[in-house]
């Protein structure tokens, strides 16, 4: 009999941890795991992906974040689905989720931590409720080992890297005159700011630069309005929200993530899948995908000066940008697949319902 697998998650809007879900889900070997998710919050469109992926999604529709009433629901759920492992994700389902687990007794209930410093944008009162929760989970799943270092209070920990489809994101040749592609939500971890100031520096030497930011979030006004008073108005395209980012990054000369801190970057390793030249920042899981001079270019983060280099260094050099996208697509096809992830999950779900051992 397959494991019996419940994945709860707040929403299931086009965001990292949620397209993650619809794309390694269906790829579990259904003669080991038997795949479902519940979504706190509404209908929405990642749902139609899943279902047709032949995975069943339960919504909850919960009214409210941290409404108490999901979890008679899920406890309810869990108990007619007989499911053996609830894997939880985000702040708001880890703790809804935990209760409705103990309410179930399901025999295990487990989280995956996708990014670095993630109690820092939370409201304070949550992080010691987080913490306990987390100690009496069966275990914990971190995308990069820098996510590990921050749980090391966990039961049980695994490091699973999150994966691309590399059929998806197949690789093309790097344009010669592409623009310079960014794709992250308008958030102060991302280091915009940073890349609109390195290519305001890059003008007088390359005045066709072109930008393309392709995201939302509650910087996207202030990053507007900073393009401006930086001359870069017309330089500089705000796409919004991206639902197949693959037209995005063949066009793309090359990918920057100025990132501040960084889970893993799972944007960076679709840029990667697809022969993009990437340059990062030295932090957090970027260093786990990245090397400098072998697969990237990597800068320190918030400097403004040597971001603006390195772009400078590949318009310069296409055929060391055709070099570097050439190797960052072989590594992700050794090491990042979503097919090595999915396995990596099989293993760790049967561990946890005691049919194989691993850590």
């Amino acid at each position: 009999m397959p494991c019996r697998v419940l994945n709860l998650i707040t929403e299931l809007n086009v965001g990292g941890a949620e397209r993650l879900l619809t794309e390694v889900l269906p790829r579990l070997d259904r003669a080991k795991v038997e795949p479902q998710v519940a979504c706190l919050h509404g209908d929405a469109p990642l749902t139609a992906v899943l279902e047709k992926a032949g995975v069943r999604v339960h919504h909850l529709r919960s009214s409210q974040k941290f409404d108490p009433r999901p979890v008679w629901h899920l406890a309810r759920l869990l108990e007619r689905e007989r499911i053996e492992v609830l894997h939880t994700h985000l702040i708001q389902a880890d703790i809804l989720g935990y209760w409705a687990g103990r309410l179930a007794r399901t025999p295990a209930i487990v989280s995956t931590k996708h990014n670095v410093r993630y109690y820092e944008r939370q409201e304070r009162w949550l992080r010691p409720v987080a913490r306990w929760v987390e100690r009496r989970m069966n275990a914990i799943v971190a995308v990069s080992s820098a996510v590990a270092t921050e749980y090391g209070h966990a039961r049980r920990l695994w490091v699973i890297h999150n994966g691309v489809d590399c059929k998806k994101f197949s690789p093309l040749p790097v344009p010669s005159h592409g623009p310079v592609v960014c794709v992250a939500n308008f958030t102060m971890q991302k280091g915009h700011r940073i890349l609109l100031e390195a290519v305001a520096r890059l003008v007088p030497e390359f005045p066709g630069l072109q930008v393309e930011l392709a995201g939302s979030g509650p910087m996207q006004d202030d990053l507007q309005a900073r393009a401006g008073r930086l001359g870069l108005a017309n330089r500089v395209a705000f796409l919004r929200t991206v639902q197949d980012v693959r037209s995005v990054l063949a066009r793309a000369s090359m990918f920057v993530l100025p990132a501040l801190w960084e889970g893993l970057g799972l944007a960076v390793l679709e840029a990667m899948a697809m022969g993009r030249p990437v340059i990062v920042t030295d932090v957090d899981g970027l260093r786990e995908i990245v090397t400098h001079e072998r697969d990237g270019l990597v800068v320190q983060s918030g400097d403004v000066v040597a971001l603006a280099e390195a772009i400078a260094r590949l318009l310069r050099d296409r055929a060391l940008a055709q070099r570097l996208g050439d190797a960052a697509r072989a590594h992700v096809v050794e090491d990042f697949t979503i097919e090595r992830m999915a396995r990596r999950l099989e293993d760790f779900y049967e561990s946890l319902a005691g049919r194989k051992s691993g850590a």
